[in-house]
């Protein structure tokens, strides 16, 4: 039995466990063999289909633009919405600390300012991930009235907070790149497949911030489709002209690699794995070009999550490609990430704090993959259909709710619904929306 093939056994024994012989969830299977090696530009051939998978869907449209090449890596170039909230009062980002010179590791942690240990006090407490955790009111019957995030449903400190734009950052996750920095602080994360079959990321900050974000990596042509309709401004490390071209088109602005004190390359590692970028400067750069696109809707309905008691979901096995997977695990709080088997582990700018990587919510939105090629000059790359619908799994509170999502223009954001066409609410947490392969398995 080839090693995909184990380790999705081993998930679904765990499954199986955990739900005491299977019962109350779909009957799971082990996944077929291995698929055929990825192609040199990351096309790959197919692989097995989804042991839960629900029937294809209708095929959804393409999205508008074609997709990106290779970029040059190293370098260069509101409402809020939701229900009321029974939590405490912040869950807004530190101040920025100050940072060391480029391309080196601080002498030691910088310390907080009487300001911060203040809002630390009063506002939260600090999360295993290493941001932090709305704290729940002491009061009880207390019901939390203030700003709340429309990314993730957590209550933030100052509604100026809400009403910003938000930045992403594209994140590299090749092997090399590995611990990564600043996905403990994002409010949510794309990922997604790019050339060999190998994922990258993309981070969302919004009411949150970071001094040291990476490593950062190039643009693809998916990346306006998921960012314009959230407004937000995508920091990139670089791209081919083809492909950065396409985002001001659509009304996605752009920072590159502009040197410090935007962008430190972190010496201890090779290129291309090494840029890293500073949100807090974003921002600054920001208000200096005019780049207001404003703030982001309310991704999802937010209340009591719309899995079922019975629909347990305790370990999730995503089988990315043939060079990449990915297992998250319910631990009773959030689930917890692993890669090939491993803790998939994120640090610190020094080094000295780590954790694995969490998330509260899993969106799955199933698509189908196409290869994008310019005109002229350039490479193709992958690209993913985001307009139109296909299958969606949600899972939170180890728990899943399957269904459909939809939307008919690149500009809109998803809707997902349960099988009976209703909105699948979704629980406040910090989310991992993952843009899926429609013949990839997915096991739980």
């Amino acid at each position: 039995m080839n090693r995909k093939a184990l380790a999705a056994l081993f998930i679904w024994m765990l499954s199986a466990a955990a739900c005491g012989g299977g019962g109350g969830g779909p009957a799971q299977t082990e996944p077929t063999g291995a698929s055929a090696p990825a192609a040199a530009d990351g096309a790959g051939a197919e692989v097995s289909t989804s042991t839960n998978a629900a029937p294809a869907s209708g095929g959804g449209a393409s999205t508008t633009a074609a997709a990106t090449g290779a970029a040059s890596e190293t370098g260069g170039a509101s409402g809020t919405g939701g229900a009321p909230v029974t939590a405490g009062p912040s869950d807004a980002g530190p101040e920025q600390p100050s940072a060391p010179a480029e391309g080196t590791a601080a002498s030691e942690e910088t310390q907080p300012t009487a300001a911060q240990e203040a809002e630390t006090a009063v506002g939260e407490e600090p999360a295993e991930d290493g941001g932090s955790a709305p704290r729940v009111s002491s009061s009880p019957g207390a019901v939390y009235t203030g700003p709340v995030s429309p990314v993730n449903g957590f209550p933030v400190d100052s509604q100026a907070l809400i009403d910003r734009e938000l930045f992403a950052v594209k994140m590299d996750n090749h092997w090399n790149s590995r611990p990564q920095s600043g996905l403990e602080r994002a409010d949510a994360v794309f990922e997604m497949v790019v050339e060999s079959g190998i994922t990258r990321f993309i981070a969302l900050f919004h009411h949150s911030d970071s001094d040291w974000v990476g490593p950062m990596r190039s643009a693809r042509p998916t990346d306006w489709t998921l960012v314009k309709p959230l407004n937000g401004v995508l920091l990139i490390s670089g791209g081919q002209s083809w492909i950065t071209r396409q985002f001001p088109r659509n009304g996605v602005p752009l920072i590159g690699d502009l040197g410090p004190p935007l962008t430190n390359r972190f010496r201890q590692r090779r290129a291309p794995h090494n840029l890293y970028v500073n949100t807090y400067e974003a921002r600054r750069i920001a208000e200096e070009r005019g780049l207001d696109p404003g703030p982001p809707p309310q991704l999802f309905p937010r209340g009591e999550f719309s899995g079922p008691e019975r629909a347990a979901a305790p370990s999730i096995f995503f089988d990315w490609s043939d060079t990449m997977t990915a297992t998250w695990s319910w631990d009773g709080a959030r689930y917890v990430r692993s890669v090939e088997g491993q803790p998939h582990r994120w640090q610190n700018r020094e080094g000295s704090v780590t954790g694995q990587i969490t998330a509260d919510v899993l969106v799955v939105l199933m698509a189908g993959r196409y290869r994008a090629c310019p005109s002229g000059q350039g490479s193709c790359v992958p690209a993913w259909n985001t307009v139109g619908e296909n299958r969606a799994v949600v899972f939170a509170e180890g728990r899943y709710a399957e269904g459909r999502w939809q939307r008919s223009d690149a500009g809109e954001w998803f809707t997902v619904t349960d099988s009976a066409g209703n909105p699948i609410v979704v629980p406040p947490g910090r989310m991992w929306i993952m843009i899926y392969p429609e013949n990839s398995d997915l096991i739980w």
